[in-house]
């Protein structure tokens, strides 16, 4: 996760921007530890963003409520995270591997890991609870290029997190099957040297009361 106080432009404009106004130059800092315990200083920054890192957390209420208390009066807190695996062709591919990989439940809504916030209700309840406001979830979706043929991108979805954990669970001539079946299931997404696969998630904003202490 990132803090940020305040925020520091990501664009070149935005960063002559900054030059001709110093008082929008920014810091950031990346701290080592767990979001859900880390001692923060209480409301040091303006910002804190996350990509797909905000789905691990043992008790997110917890978690939201410690990152909410280190945010300034007004801080935006905004985070990425999958959506449902329906929605995202990546892992419909990886699902076509269940009998040869113990998937178990993968992909589940709600359960524990990357898929515990596909339900938007679910976690603009959880920021709610946590004291946030305003909290919104707005799906975000782009078709990505995930390998130049299914060859290569089933060698890489194999060789990501999940992929991984999953084939470590089973025996070389299964892994070898679940690489062949995954293939296959890839196929039909090639074209013009490119595999492309459709990816969903939600794009999570909300803001901490304009109140000091509240």
């Amino acid at each position: 996760m990132r803090y940020a106080a305040p925020w520091t432009p990501p664009s070149r404009t935005w960063r002559r921007d900054a030059q001709r106004h110093p008082i929008r130059r920014s810091r950031r800092w990346r701290l080592p530890g767990d979001a859900q315990v880390h001692p923060f200083d209480p409301e040091a920054f303006d910002a804190a963003v996350s990509r797909y890192g905000m789905t691990f957390f043992a008790d997110p209420v917890a978690a939201f409520a410690n990152i909410r208390g280190a945010l300034r009066p007004g801080g935006r807190l905004a985070f990425t995270c999958a959506a449902e695996a329906g929605a995202n062709e990546w892992l419909q591919a990886l699902a076509s591997l269940d009998g040869i990989l113990p998937l178990g439940d993968f992909g589940t809504p709600g359960a524990p890991g990357m898929f515990s916030l596909t339900d938007p209700d679910h976690t603009l309840t959880l920021l709610t609870s946590a004291g946030f406001w305003n909290a919104r979830a707005d799906r975000v979706e782009a078709a990505g290029n995930w390998g130049k043929d299914a060859e290569d991108a089933a060698a890489f979805l194999i060789g990501s997190g999940p992929g991984r954990h999953l084939l470590s669970q089973v025996a070389p001539d299964a892994q070898e099957q679940a690489r062949q079946a995954l293939i296959d299931a890839l196929r039909p997404y090639e074209n013009a040297g490119a595999v492309w696969l459709r990816s969903s998630s939600w794009l999570v904003t909300a803001v901490r009361k304009d109140t000091a202490g509240d």
